[in-house]
């Protein structure tokens, strides 16, 4: 699913503007509405200086989502050519066409947009994200958010394995990886480097080291060279649900990446009694629009089991005291230490260009 603002079919649009982008298919259209919705709800004084744009193929929108759209000044997106991009995630069951889209943004609205902010659709949106649109990457293509610098104590076969896939990458030490959730591109840099053909390029070469194309292949040729970000644009939710860790930031965007969508109430991999905020965004913003039940849609009594099964496999863990069972109070308040001083010797180009602020030892957006 990607959000990116770009041009809908007939709209004239002068180069200059910006863009936010999101691209999807038919399964991830309605979490692609609530991000764009969610977007302009913070968007305040700067909603007309950029478009939103939801990028999907004639097919996966219907009429009720195209009037939706058009009502809130969404742009619709539909003439992407995505033929080079068919083959390259025919191995992934979860994944399709959509997830590659970001790496050709920039290509087709080179004559339109100077930036585009790529958004994936499993986020929500807690802060103006227009702000990054005043952030200049310098030299490189795009910025994006850190991702794999620091792994908490009880994660050291998970640190082992993302350092030697690094390697396989062909990246060099140090492993200066990047979540692909949210992109800020700079659309003349990005091509003036071909970074989307060397992409998927890297892609159609090494299909086993790319279980997650789209990240896999642009972190494998960029190999740490971009801009970062502060981690108030794409924060998880494990992070964000520790008292902790709250107190170093503020997130513009939390990143629901991986098994717990914030959409599906029950399912493997989410713990049962957490707090569930995001989820009561998504009945507030589906209550009042022409789908007020498609929450109701996404689980099953199959995915209560399983919710059940993987609370009791935690249980279990704890009671025979397991290495992969969950962290104990004392490695959690050792792990927020290390967090801490992780934040406290990094350079974020956000922060250094004043975006974001450090107030009380707590990253977040500039007021």
């Amino acid at each position: 699913m990607t959000l990116t603002i770009a041009k809908a079919s007939g709209e004239p649009l002068s180069l200059g503007r910006n863009a936010m982008c999101l691209c999807t298919d038919r399964r991830m259209l309605f979490p692609a509405l609530f991000v764009a919705e969610g977007v302009l709800s913070h968007a305040g004084p700067a909603r007309d200086a950029f478009d939103i744009v939801i990028v999907a193929e004639p097919s996966e929108v219907d009429d009720a989502a195209r009037r939706w759209m058009e009502a809130r000044g969404i742009l619709w997106c539909d003439d992407i050519d995505t033929a080079r991009l068919r083959g390259l995630v025919d191995f992934h069951p979860r994944l399709s066409v959509a997830t590659l889209v970001k790496l050709v943004l920039p290509e087709h609205f080179a004559a339109r947009y100077h930036k585009i902010l790529y958004l994936d659709a499993d986020l929500s949106i807690h802060g103006d994200v227009t702000a990054l649109f005043r952030l200049d990457t310098g030299p490189f293509a795009l910025a994006a958010v850190p991702s794999g610098r620091r792994w908490p104590a009880w994660m050291t076969s998970e640190e082992a394995h993302f350092a030697e896939h690094a390697r396989s990458l062909g990246m060099t030490p140090p492993y200066r990886f990047i979540n692909t959730g949210v992109i800020l591109f700079d659309v003349a840099k990005w091509n003036r480097d071909g970074l989307g053909a060397r992409a998927l390029d890297y892609i159609r070469r090494n299909p086993d080291l790319c279980y997650l194309p789209d990240e896999h292949g642009l972190n494998a040729v960029l190999d740490g060279q971009q801009a970062e970000l502060s981690s108030i644009w794409n924060m998880t939710p494990r992070v964000w649900r520790e008292p902790g860790l709250r107190a170093l930031v503020e997130p513009a965007i939390i990143h629901y990446a991986g098994a717990d969508k914030p959409w599906k109430k029950y399912g493997f991999g989410k713990r049962l009694l957490h707090d569930r905020p995001a989820y009561r965004l998504y009945e507030t913003f589906l209550r009042d629009s022409p789908w007020p039940d498609w929450l109701a849609t996404q689980w099953t009594l199959k995915d209560l089991r399983m919710n059940l099964f993987w609370e009791a496999k935690i249980l279990s863990r704890r009671l025979r005291r397991k290495a992969s069972a969950p962290p104990s109070r004392r490695q959690l308040r050792q792990d927020h230490d290390a967090t801490r001083r992780y934040f406290d010797g990094r350079t974020f180009t956000d922060v250094e260009q004043g975006i974001v602020v450090r107030t009380d030892g707590q990253f977040r957006l500039r007021q």
